[in-house]
């Protein structure tokens, strides 16, 4: 290279070389950490012997308030020794015990300085154990987090694929009781009364199961759900159904804004349209009446009290009878454990002064 640069020819740079001084400048750079910590630890050393040199000072000033201790002692004795000649071997004796003290001192002395080196020695090895034991805990959660992630990506694909299988699930259902729609008005349009009514009923119901059940299960929800809502869209719908017929009749939903299991929404929202629909059959004359769904419960649904105006029923046999609509209420009350209470003006145990029927549905939970 100084040749070529002597002889004014061009350098050219060597992309191999480019790389080895990138490499020489990342171990410059690794070295420097390195002397940085190296650093840093001979600060903490040099803090740590400081430390102990100050130690130390306070034991020389003990041992300096002992020698003059001492030296007063010898000051005494050699005063007492001019007064007291016969004294001096007592005092010679005493300080052949000092002196064996002072050697027992020594090996104490030195015998701590030992145990404090082998101290020393274990603390470093405990460091290094404790080092090590730092590492393996580091892998150890790395370990761990890796699994972690692993099985939460696995739990959300599983997730993922219950979530389709329930929307399948639900859009296969809703595919066949459209199905099943159709086939009833089809039928009902080939037969004759009172056939062809019973088999629109049928289609009626069918059509109030296929609404409740895309109310109920097209949100992604699985925790309790909102009656109130479901039931104000239920009554709307038959309430459109039923306007082409010449009675009036005006459907209302109060009460609490509480909420029922998801599983119960269904059969709730069945039973309560059945009887809504029984009350617009058969309760009403041509001038009308009203149909009133009371909800009790504000944070949790209690019961539900399904009440009209209209002519009642005409024997005692309200909770016995055969007909399909109650048959269905009954079989939908016991899916969900509800108990049904029937009162009708036509009853014997009906109160003076009550018009009309009314049905109240107890939860299960209500006793809670």
């Amino acid at each position: 290279m100084a040749e070529a640069i002597r002889k004014g020819s061009p350098m050219v740079s060597s992309p191999d070389g480019e790389q080895d001084a990138w490499q020489v400048i990342q171990d410059l750079r690794q070295r420097l950490v390195v002397a940085r910590l190296e650093g840093e630890q001979s600060l903490i050393d040099c803090e740590e012997l400081r430390e102990q040199v100050g130690l130390y000072a306070g034991e020389c000033a003990t041992l300096e308030a002992q020698l003059e201790a001492v030296a007063a002692r010898l000051a005494r004795a050699e005063r007492a020794l001019v007064d007291i000649r016969h004294q001096r071997d007592e005092e010679r004796a005493y300080r052949r015990s000092l002196e064996r003290q002072l050697l027992a001192s020594r090996m104490e002395a030195e015998t701590a300085e030992e145990e404090f080196r082998v101290a020393l020695e274990e603390l470093d090895h405990s460091s290094r154990d404790l080092a090590e034991s730092n590492e393996s805990l580091r892998n150890l959660n790395e370990t761990l987090e890796r699994q972690v992630d692993q099985r939460t990506s696995a739990l959300r694909a599983a997730l993922a694929d219950r979530d389709a299988l329930i929307h399948e699930i639900h859009h296969q259902t809703r595919n066949n009781l459209q199905v099943i729609s159709s086939l009833l008005n089809l039928q009902a349009s080939r037969l004759e009364e009172p056939s062809a009514s019973e088999v629109r009923k049928s289609f009626g119901r069918i059509q109030t199961m296929s609404l409740v059940h895309g109310l109920v299960f097209d949100d992604s929800s699985t925790a309790d759900t909102p009656l109130r809502p479901l039931l104000v869209t239920v009554c709307d719908s038959l309430t459109r159904e039923s306007d082409g017929s010449s009675t009036k009749t005006m459907v209302r939903v109060t009460g609490d804004d509480g909420l029922v299991p998801l599983k119960a929404a269904g059969p709730l929202a069945l039973i309560v349209a059945e009887l809504i629909g029984n009350s617009l059959a058969h309760a009403f004359t041509s001038s009308g009446g009203a149909v009133e769904i009371n909800i009790t419960g504000r944070r949790r649904v209690t019961g539900i009290t399904v009440s009209d105006d209209g002519i009642g029923l005409d024997d005692a046999r309200t909770a016995t009878r055969k007909g399909l609509g109650l048959l269905l209420v009954r079989t939908l009350a016991r899916q969900i454990g509800a108990r049904l209470c029937f009162l009708s003006s036509g009853t014997p145990d009906a109160p003076t002064g009550h018009r009309g029927t009314s049905v109240e549905i107890l939860l299960p939970w209500a006793a809670e």
